[in-house]
């Protein structure tokens, strides 16, 4: 009895929705979505958005620690990188709820930046980390980067910058949600304003994930870094043929204006952004 139910029991997405859709719905179909814990987020063609609620129900059928699905309503936009979302199903959450590498973090759902799929690259860093090391962790959003590193490393504190007020709020109340008062120092501000002012020469180590616009700030992460240097990560966008190439470029420039020299540690795509582009990840010295 209980094998007969588990095969009629959908296994994924398109299993679910097989018998719902016709096959060019199901060839337009996007099957990949961001879980926020408690949240689906997921990305809809406009050919299915009449669709949306039989797609967002199915996503509940399929995981049971899904409460809610949101579609997303356009690309993150703004100063404040916000991603705008629409209820599809399920019941309205003013806050997800997202665990990851031993820490936990409430998300303030459209209001905020979060990408559950730089998990990987956090954990990563905190595992480089050194006992004792600053950190200046550079567009913080809800606190991820800076809070997995105190999870999960030996750091001596870190200061984590972030402009928009609403994500300001979130890190801090995770950052008390983690037990991690002591060791992260949340500053509302510009990187650019912030940094001459209150980071310049304090920091060991420096991550700055803004991968559209990060080279316009790479000045201020190397200002972050002690007089003896430090270390650098990087991200940026790349063509899909040649990945690292701009990045290189723009480290290369800020390094140069700086009067500095660098050494590469590590690079790696970090993850396909669209047909022509790529994320990726430079790590690197500054001495």
């Amino acid at each position: 009895m209980n094998s007969e139910l588990n095969k009629k029991k959908p296994r994924n997405l398109r299993d679910a929705l097989k018998e719902k859709l016709n096959e060019k719905e199901m060839q337009l179909l996007q099957t990949s979505f961001d879980s926020f814990g408690n949240t689906a987020v997921i990305e809809i063609p406009d050919e299915l958005l009449k669709k949306e609620k039989l797609i967002g129900e199915a996503l509940l059928s399929i995981n049971k620690h899904f409460q809610a699905v949101y579609r997303k309503k356009g690309k993150t936009e703004g100063e404040f990188r916000v991603l705008p979302l629409k209820l599809i199903a399920g019941k309205p959450l003013k806050k997800a709820e997202y665990r990851e590498s031993n820490a936990l973090f409430r998300i303030s759902l459209g209001k905020v930046f979060f990408s559950p799929r730089l998990s990987t690259e956090r954990l990563r860093i905190s595992k480089k980390i050194k006992k004792n090391e600053v950190i200046g962790a550079l567009f913080a959003g809800v606190g991820p980067f800076p809070i997995v590193f105190a999870k999960n490393s030996e750091m001596s504190k870190a200061y984590a910058v972030e402009l928009n007020p609403q994500a300001v709020k979130d890190m801090e109340e995770n950052i008390k949600l983690n037990k991690c008062s002591e060791k992260i120092i949340p500053i509302e501000g510009d990187v650019n304003k912030v940094v001459p002012m209150q980071l310049k020469g304090l920091c060991d180590r420096v991550v700055m994930p803004i991968p559209k616009t990060g080279n316009t700030f790479l000045n201020s992460a190397i200002d972050c870094l002690k007089k003896k240097g430090g270390v650098i990560h990087f991200y940026f966008f790349g063509s899909k043929e040649k990945p690292f190439d701009n990045a290189l470029k723009e480290i290369d420039s800020a390094i140069k204006e700086k009067n500095k020299k660098k050494r590469i540690l590590f690079k790696k795509i970090v993850r396909p952004f669209s047909p022509t582009t790529v994320q990726v990840v430079i790590d690197f010295k500054v001495y």
